[in-house]
Parts: C-alpha cells; sequence; structure tokens
C-alpha cells in the first residue's frame, strides 16, 4: 500500500459488490468476511478507526458450500449469511439447450469486438460438437472456444477444425 486507495467494500457502499469464487476464499479470509457483513464496517489498511459500509452481496462459486461445510472448509456461519437467497444455475452440461442461444451471443459480442464481424453462425456439425460437448469450465468455457474460432474461421461460418481438439 503505497498510497490510501478506497477497498472494495468502500467502493461499493450503498451499492452491490460482486465476490466470485467465493468457495475459494481460505478459511481466514472467510472469518474477516463474515465481520464485515455482521459489523457493518470495514478497517481500510493504515487506517485507525472501522468506517461504516451498506453493501448488497452477491457471492458465487462453482464449489457445493454444503459439503465443504461439512468438510469444516468452509465456515457455516458464513454460509448462512451469504445464502440467504440462492439461485442455483446448473452447470452447462445440464442444459445443453442454451447452448446455441450462448453461442450466439459469444458471436455477435466477440466479433463485433475482434473486427470479425463477417462471421454469420456455426456450421450444423460444428454447432452439434458444441452441444455434445461437457464444458467442464461452463460458460466461460464456451465463450473462450467461440473466442478462439472466430480467429481460426476463414468462412462465414465456424466450421469444426476451428474449434479446440478436445
Amino acid at each position: 500500500a503505497d498510497r490510501a486507495r478506497k477497498g472494495l467494500f468502500l467502493q461499493a457502499d450503498t451499492g452491490t459488490i460482486f465476490l466470485d469464487e467465493i468457495g475459494d476464499l481460505p478459511l481466514p479470509m472467510q472469518t474477516k468476511l463474515l465481520h464485515v457483513i455482521e459489523d457493518k464496517q470495514v478497517r481500510p489498511l493504515g487506517a485507525e478507526s472501522a468506517r461504516q459500509v451498506d453493501v448488497r452481496i452477491i457471492a458465487a462459486t462453482n464449489r457445493n458450500l454444503q459439503e465443504m461445510v461439512a468438510q469444516g472448509r468452509f465456515r457455516e456461519d458464513l454460509y448462512f449469511r451469504l445464502t440467504v437467497f440462492e439461485i442455483r444455475l446448473p452447470p452447462l452440461r445440464e442444459r445443453r439447450q442454451d447452448i446455441p442461444g450462448l453461442i450466439r451471443y459469444f458471436l455477435r459480442r466477440n466479433a463485433s469486438n475482434s473486427g470479425r464481424a463477417q462471421i454469420l453462425g456455426v456450421d450444423a456439425v460444428a454447432e452439434e460438437i458444441l452441444v455434445g460437448y461437457a464444458w467442464p469450465g461452463n460458460v466461460r468455457e464456451l465463450e473462450n472456444a467461440i473466442s478462439r474460432a472466430l480467429v481460426l474461421a476463414d468462412g462465414d461460418r465456424i466450421q469444426p477444425a476451428d474449434l479446440p481438439a478436445d
């Protein structure tokens, strides 16, 4: 800390903070987060006193937090604080019907960002391959596969050869 900066909780004060991969948070940090949630205060690095924060927390994980609680790898009290309103989004492999729509979305977004707006779609065989894949990396992996295919595609449609080998 070579200069004073607002931490993430202070930046999010009166708003929302998104904590991604909360299941990867080490136990000592879980304790600190629990204190922030319970006390509604943070103490900036180097500060002599705590500051009040009013923050809505949205947390995400691909881990089973209930199992982690049972194994002692996630604090039960923090689990209950975070799961006031839980939305379970199944992995992509359990909702294959979403894959074509996600492909179209990523094509539009990534094509315009990469200057490859001439890509009109995905060959039917390539789409079958994409829908049939298990996607262990979920939506992020699908997005990366589409980004890669956009770089490799020669014509106006992504072909099976443009997809990652796996």
